[in-house]
């Protein structure tokens, strides 16, 4: 059983820590509350923040002259400034964070799909970011952020958690020793990500002169790819390549069951980690020490995205 680091989580304080919410309610999120037992939260509330009661008038993203201006309808203020100001405050004293989780559809802190009002009767559009999700996704582009309402797609969650601890891990290497290790053991998830990416990786150890310049060339490289969008058919190739160390081994039957999974995982039935959980039995079954050090067999806490099969 693979060990995990906790990462660090900057969170919307009103998703199951805060009565916060302009109402005076709290968001349930059964996934934020399980996975407060493997990562520690740095929690937020940007609105009561820059001095917004509980409860309190709700606030709206209006457009004016072009720019989004956030203002509270009911009393007339503008509070565009005062959020600006602990944006740049509060983001600018984050030391090290690996991922974030906001609160959907907010006006401060929504990442897609918030309301923006264009003009007076108008009807407003749902095709702006919060004023906190967007200096998130500017300042740390490389770092997983989602909000609560997307994470409860089983698919979307495994992309953000394969992404959060690939950046844990890496943050850990305080030698090239370590570094080494890291490329070794997450060569196929890497794969799986770009498999362009990883061979520029392993050219960067392969290069290596000393710690500070390494690191630095990896980690460089590392963030753009990290960037990418997780895409299934990089995934499912970096499965196949890992099956062709069993497939002489296998059963006709074995391998249809296997392959059916791949093509459940491609259309999106099952998340990633159930054809993975197939290959990690042959792993274990035919002792492959190569393999069994991957990562991709294990990529994040497996109770974190629970899969019920009927077989």
């Amino acid at each position: 059983m693979r060990r995990f680091r906790r990462p660090l989580i900057v969170l919307s304080r009103c998703i199951e820590h805060d009565h916060c919410r302009y109402d005076g309610s709290m968001i349930s999120s059964p996934f934020v509350r399980q996975f407060a037992d493997h990562a520690d939260f740095i929690t937020v509330c940007p609105e009561v923040e820059i001095g917004l009661g509980v409860p309190r008038p709700p606030i709206h993203i209006t457009e004016v002259d072009g720019k989004p201006r956030l203002v509270q309808p009911e009393t007339g203020r503008d509070l565009t400034d005062a959020m600006k100001s602990f944006i740049d405050s509060f983001l600018g004293s984050l030391d090290t964070v690996d991922g974030f989780i906001l609160k959907n559809r907010s006006p401060s802190c929504g990442i897609r799909n918030v309301k923006v009002y264009h003009g007076e009767g108008q009807r407003p559009g749902r095709d702006g970011t919060g004023f906190f999700g967007r200096a998130v996704m500017e300042r740390f582009p490389y770092l997983p952020l989602e909000d609560e309402g997307r994470l409860r797609n089983l698919q979307i969650r495994e992309d953000f958690l394969i992404r959060l601890y690939l950046l844990r891990d890496l943050r850990a290497v305080d030698s090239l020793q370590d570094l080494i290790e890291f490329h070794t053991e997450n060569k196929l998830l890497l794969m799986s990500i770009s498999p362009e990416g990883q061979n520029i990786l392993g050219r960067v150890i392969g290069e290596q002169k000393d710690l500070d310049d390494t690191v630095k060339r990896y980690s460089e490289v590392f963030y753009e790819i990290i960037r990418e969008p997780l895409k299934p058919e990089r995934k499912i190739n970096a499965l196949l390549h890992a099956f062709g160390h069993f497939s002489s081994k296998l059963n006709g039957e074995e391998k249809k069951y296997f392959l059916e999974s791949v093509e459940w995982y491609r259309r999106g039935v099952v998340p990633f980690i159930v054809p993975v959980s197939i290959l990690r039995s042959w792993v274990l079954r035919f002792g492959d020490t190569y393999l069994e050090k991957q990562t991709i067999f294990e990529p994040y806490p497996l109770e974190l995205v629970p899969v019920t099969l009927i077989i």
